[in-house]
């Protein structure tokens, strides 16, 4: 089971990768992003790196890694289940 919900990057090299943790996410890195040096990507690798010694809420750097794949284009978009249309009915106004 993983820490979030999972998401789907596609690599330079056209490689894809499922995340859903902090562990995956530090793996995810050592990939082949476009631009290692964009600030979003340094910050996330910062922060992923804390999350996995434990001194970072996974959280926090689990959406700053979202943030640098979104950025730079590798991010997956996938249409919503209707499950999730289900649930926000269900969920009310």
């Amino acid at each position: 089971m993983t820490a979030f919900m999972p998401v789907t990057l596609r690599f330079c090299d056209n490689k894809t990768m499922l995340v859903g943790s902090v562990a995956e996410a530090a793996t995810a890195l050592g990939h082949q992003w476009p631009d290692r040096t964009a600030p979003a990507y340094i910050e996330a690798a910062r922060l992923v790196a804390l999350a996995v010694d434990g001194t970072c809420s996974q959280r926090i750097a689990f959406d700053a890694f979202i943030k640098a794949a979104r950025q730079q284009g590798i991010l997956v978009a996938k249409p919503r289940s209707r499950a999730h249309d289900w649930l926000d009915a269900a969920a009310g106004p």
